[in-house]
């Protein structure tokens, strides 16, 4: 994937939009060509089109043995679970996780309780579960706020000693990071938009739903309608057409970017424990994403990033910065120069004007 930079901006906001690529920038616009010059006849094929996608999916999240829906937001896909979750079960969620996790489950008169957000969300859950006995969790898989990423052997071994636990996840901030098996995870439930960092643009979404959901206490609706409900209608070529060109790229890649952004993050971690920056929760923990939020209570330090061309995006009290694996070393060196410059007078370190992003 070669992606097309500003040389004179450096973008540390792939948790917001993961920015299109030049490839799929150019699918993109003989696809448009094609539309126009083809009309309806670009619709032939559409059922194939969408069984080839929804293999393609299986393959890229080794869920083989599950399957996949298609909707076109995270959001309108978990509504779509939750209408067809039976009414009286009880829900658990992490206080401040994404807004349309808690407000949909509330907008939809479920039982819920919150748990407090903590570095030790893990115990938090255990203690959880045994105070409350929830009939399903609901958890994102890295929380969007400063990047909190659940450790996936956790969540594994929860399912194994909570079998009459639904766990459903919010794979938007994760998904395309890494290698991941959903059919060995402890997840039932993964649901993953593909605007962030899948690099597919915006109007598509997956969820992968295990074939024993269907036949559970949890859903009052058989696979039929599930599904039904998820495939009526018409999904945008254009929207799934885009997933379909970044997941065929990506499943080649995917080592190669999990392994840059493990050392783009290692090295975020290193700068921002220097510098006395790093969060609690990034701090006492030994598993990361590459999403960090610093403390910036009054917004100056979001202000003067943004003057000094450094794109990023205040979630919280904080300025979050998210790495992927097209950012450079560089650029979080020049990051660290603006941060020393900003910092000066506390942290006490002189940072020479000649370093300093332009």
């Amino acid at each position: 994937m070669r992606f097309i930079k500003d040389k004179n901006k450096i973008y540390f906001d792939n948790a917001k939009m993961g920015p299109i690529y030049k490839e799929l920038h150019d699918w993109k616009i003989s696809y448009e060509k094609e539309l126009y010059e083809k009309k309806s006849n670009l619709r032939e094929g559409y059922q194939v089109f969408f069984f080839e996608l929804k293999e393609l999916i299986k393959k890229f999240f080794c869920a083989e043995e599950s399957d996949v829906l298609l909707s076109n937001s995270f959001t309108s896909a978990f509504q779509k679970i939750l209408i067809n979750i039976k009414d009286d079960l009880k829900f658990l969620c992490v206080k401040n996780d994404y807004p349309s996790i808690v407000q949909s489950i509330k907008n939809l008169k479920f039982k819920l309780e919150e748990i407090e957000y903590s570095n030790n969300i893990e115990e938090e859950l255990i203690k959880s579960l045994i105070k409350y006995k929830p009939n399903i969790l609901v958890i994102s898989i890295v929380q969007y706020i400063d990047g909190l990423k659940l450790n996936l052997d956790f969540i594994k071994e929860l399912k194994k000693n909570n079998k009459n636990l639904l766990i459903i996840g919010d794979g938007t901030q994760y998904s395309g990071t890494e290698k991941f098996n959903f059919d060995e995870s402890g997840f039932d439930i993964i649901i993953s938009s593909g605007y962030k960092w899948l690099h597919a643009g915006y109007g598509n979404a997956i969820a992968l739903i295990k074939k024993s959901c269907f036949s559970s206490k949890f859903l009052k609706n058989d696979r039929l309608i599930v599904h039904n409900m998820f495939d009526g209608g018409h999904l945008d070529l254009y929207s799934f057409g885009s997933l379909k060109f970044s997941l065929s790229i990506i499943e080649k890649e995917i080592n190669l970017i999990s392994t840059k952004i493990k050392f783009l993050t290692k090295k975020m971690i290193e700068g921002l424990k220097k510098r006395n920056l790093l969060s609690d929760v990034k701090n006492k923990r030994l598993v990361h994403s590459s999403i960090f939020n610093i403390d910036d209570e009054d917004g100056k330090l979001q202000s003067f990033l943004s003057k000094n061309n450094i794109i990023a995006s205040r979630r919280g009290k904080g300025c979050r910065i998210s790495l992927a694996y097209y950012n450079t070393e560089n650029e979080i060196q020049l990051f660290f120069n603006l941060l020393d410059s900003f910092y000066h007078s506390t942290l006490n370190i002189e940072t020479p004007e000649s370093e300093l992003l332009p």
